[in-house]
Order: structure tokens, then sequence, then C-alpha cells
């Protein structure tokens, strides 16, 4: 039995991919980089989103959660609550480095994200 539905899982792949792409742009186009490194954490974001079920859902969730500035119990809250601060530090950062890090850690956890629910790899 299948998590998600095959039109979700096509758009975690895909995600995960371009968000990838991104990451490489961010790391070979040093003048872009802040541009691309957010780009690619918004990517892994969505990546997630599209791996647990309905994205515009499960993003309106996680705001309303925010709002209420209490840190929930359940682990799968918490992670996307921890894409969402990745990604609004990777649109806050000055230093290219630093948002290439930031959205590093989003991709890579994009990707075990990927791996957990679907059980591969995209390519």
């Amino acid at each position: 039995m299948e998590l998600i539905g095959l039109t979700n899982r096509g758009w975690a792949l895909r995600y995960l991919r371009e968000a990838r792409a991104e990451l490489r742009l961010a790391r070979e186009e040093p003048r872009l980089s802040l541009m691309f490194s957010l780009e690619a954490a918004r990517k892994a974001q969505a990546c997630i989103y599209h791996c647990l079920g309905n994205a515009d859902g499960l993003e309106m969730l996680v705001l309303d959660v925010m709002m209420q500035e209490k840190l929930p119990k359940d682990k799968v809250m918490r992670l996307l609550l921890a894409v969402e601060k990745l990604v609004q530090a990777a649109s806050e950062a000055e230093d290219a480095r630093q948002a290439y890090q930031l959205a590093s850690k989003a991709v890579e956890l994009a990707s075990r994200v990927v791996k957990g629910v679907l059980g591969e790899e995209a390519e």
C-alpha cells in the first residue's frame, strides 16, 4: 500500500531534483548564489509537503501552528516547522555561504524524507 498518490509522488521527486539543481547553480554562480539557495530551500520544502500529502493544506497548517508559538508534540509537525524555519533563515541570510548551508540542510532533509516515505532516492 502506498502512502501517497502518484501525483504527489511525482511532484515530490521533481521538486527534489530541482532543489538539487538549484544548489548546484548556487555553488557555480556566486553572484546569484543567494537567490539559487533560497529557491533550493523552497523546493526542498515543497518536496517534503508533497511527500506528506496535501501540500497546500500542510502549508496552511504550518503557518497556523507557527502563529500559536507553541512547540507541538507531533514529530511530523516539528519537522515541518524546522523546514519552515530553515527556509525563513535562508531568505533572511545576507551571506551567500550561510544561505547555501541552510539550503543544503533543507535539501538533505528532503532527501531523507523522500527515502523514508517513498523508499527511494531521487536522481
